[in-house]
């Protein structure tokens, strides 16, 4: 079983990915590797999704200027990637 620090840590390794896009590095190999391996782990893409989903609303809350708007946009592309089937 996941338990919740497991998957704040999964949400923060998309995040760690997401800066490297936003800081203009290649991201795109590793948010498919990272979110491939989740699907394939029973009811887990869901949680992090979520977790996800929050730290996004998060980050728009705190960057009314959209500063960090690209790296929400990644991230929003892993939460798309783990519904994937």
């Amino acid at each position: 079983m996941t338990d919740n620090r497991d998957i704040l840590d999964l949400a923060n390794r998309f995040e760690s990915i997401a800066t490297d896009g936003f800081e203009g590095r290649p991201y795109r190999p590793a948010l498919d590797e990272l979110a491939r391996g989740l699907r394939a782990q029973a009811g887990v893409a869901p949680r992090v999704a979520h977790a996800l989903g929050v730290m996004i609303r998060l980050i728009g809350e705190s960057d009314p200027q959209g500063r960090f708007a690209a790296k929400t946009a990644i991230l929003r592309e892993a939460v798309a990637l783990l519904g994937e089937g």
